[in-house]
């Protein structure tokens, strides 16, 4: 039987323009004295450039900012240029932004939480967020008596005579890196999980056994992040063109991994 997960739990929060926020100790006189004192933003360049297609002409003089291969160093500096005047432009509401907006946000979410177990196979599967951690754990559970068939009124035991439960895959143990992952049960037997370290979505993939934890194969990079399981133990995955996009689908078999499919 195939079980498949798939979650994306990078938490990202957006600075806000200045306006929404107006600290209260702030007079007229000093807000006016921070604005003037603020650096003027970077002026790009206007390189005209006309694209025409199927007979309509149009003129785009920002069009030399595009660099599929994100390397001109033009580009990359007039970025920098743009980075620096945000995080200059916006430091005087950095300890709102870091403690009390985000403190809000938080405050609002339950931490100490289970999400519904869903049943699958001999297991139940779940996740669990825990008290003072940012990330969840990936659980599950033998299922006691499998005799029975599955229903909405399935209850997962935790008592003391319950099964064990079995951490699957701990986010938090891999946020200690700074990484960013989605994960795909599949088999039972097998975990796939795609890690972005970077955050520009070019994924690598590592297969690992549910039970022990240890990696199967060698990891697959530079991929997208859409996995999916096909039949028990092969893995389908999704490789990237020259500019990012999704582009060949691979079958990867767990139990010989250097042998791999492609859909073209």
């Amino acid at each position: 039987m195939l079980l498949r997960r798939q979650f994306c739990n990078h938490v990202s929060l957006l600075c806000l323009p200045r306006l929404l926020y107006s600290p209260p100790s702030c007079s007229p006189t000093k807000s006016s004295h921070s604005l003037s004192q603020s650096p003027s933003p970077p002026v790009v360049k206007e390189v005209e450039h006309v694209l025409e297609m199927f007979g309509d002409v149009r003129v785009d003089d920002y069009y030399w900012l595009r660099d599929d291969s994100r390397s001109d160093p033009e580009i990359l500096s007039h970025l920098n240029l743009e980075n620096n005047y945000t995080d200059s432009v916006m430091s005087g509401t950095k300890k709102f932004e870091e403690y009390e907006l985000f403190g809000e946000i938080k405050g609002r979410v339950k931490e100490d939480d289970t999400s519904a177990p869903i049943r699958r196979g001999q297991y139940y599967y779940y996740m669990k967020y825990l008290q003072g951690k940012e990330y969840v754990q990936y659980c599950r559970r033998l299922i006691p008596s499998n005799d029975t068939a599955p229903s909405l009124h399935d209850t997962m035991p935790t008592g003391s005579d319950a099964p064990p439960e079995h951490v699957i895959l701990d986010e938090n143990v891999k946020a200690q890196s700074q990484n960013h992952s989605f994960y795909s049960i599949g088999a039972f037997k097998f975990v796939a999980y795609a890690e972005d370290t970077k955050g520009d979505e070019i994924y690598t993939v590592y297969v690992i056994d549910a039970k022990t934890g240890v990696s199967v194969g060698k990891p697959l990079v530079s991929l997208t992040s859409y996995l999916e399981w096909a039949g028990d133990e092969a893995l389908v995955y999704v490789t990237m063109d020259e500019i990012l996009w999704p582009d060949k689908v691979y079958d990867y078999s767990c139990y010989c991994p250097v042998f791999e499919t492609k859909f073209t």
